[in-house]
């Protein structure tokens, strides 16, 4: 399950840094600095946003052109980029402890993987961000996880480049009141659930890939994939 889990931290610290800044600041120009300058501490890599649109009236907002690169010791241009997000928030719950998120749309987002000396890229941004994380809570062991319910979130067009092997694109991912039953979701919980969802989606593609592929070393390289995913 590691190898899909750094696309929920990514919208976890979107989520986090609208709604921190929605209400303390609402000019789009600090939250476009606030993510690139905590996203690129988290991950160790360049994070970018090209424009951000906040509105704290309706809670209508939207990031385009994020981008996050990778790590030392990897070559390709960039780890996940998402050409246009959407986020709808409740305002009235901004300063509750349980934030109500309406909508969020993460459209064509592209994933690349990199096999590194020490695992993929993705592994690498994992281990920069739990040791951000840890590190964050160790100075701060008041403060709280932020609980969200999100009532719809849906990911579209997704453009995966599996090791510079493969060029797959997954079905479309919804989900729908997420910590609705239980009072709000924690951030893991969220990126649970979105994990499961892109870990399914894609090793359901690279097994179709690998059922149909008549290259050998194609098809051995896809298998492990597989085995990855599914002993993740």
């Amino acid at each position: 399950m590691k190898k899909m889990r750094i696309a929920g931290f990514f919208l976890l610290a979107i989520i986090a840094a609208v709604t921190y800044f929605w209400f303390n600041n609402p000019l789009n120009s600090l939250v476009k600095s606030t993510i690139e300058k905590f996203g690129s501490e988290m991950t160790q890599s360049e994070v970018r946003v090209a424009h951000v649109q906040l509105s704290p009236t309706d809670g209508q907002g939207s990031l385009s052109g994020l981008s996050v690169g990778n790590p030392k010791g990897f070559s390709t241009p960039h780890a996940f980029k998402a050409n246009h997000i959407e986020v709808a928030i409740e305002p009235a719950t901004l300063t509750k402890d349980v934030v109500l998120i309406h909508k969020i749309l993460v459209a064509s987002p592209d994933i690349t993987y990199e096999n590194g000396d020490n695992g993929t890229n993705f592994d690498a941004i994992q281990r920069n961000i739990k040791l951000y994380l840890g590190n964050s809570k160790t100075a701060d062991d008041n403060r709280p996880d932020i609980r969200v319910i999100i009532e719809s979130l849906t990911i579209r067009d997704i453009k995966v480049n599996y090791n510079g092997m493969l060029n797959l694109t997954l079905p479309d991912i919804e989900l729908h009141n997420i910590g609705k039953k239980k009072g709000g979701a924690t951030s893991a919980q969220v990126v649970n659930a979105i994990i499961n969802e892109l870990n399914t989606k894609l090793a359901i593609e690279l097994a179709k890939t690998a059922a149909i592929t008549a290259v050998g070393g194609v098809a051995i390289g896809i298998g492990m994939g597989i085995k990855s995913l599914l002993g993740n």
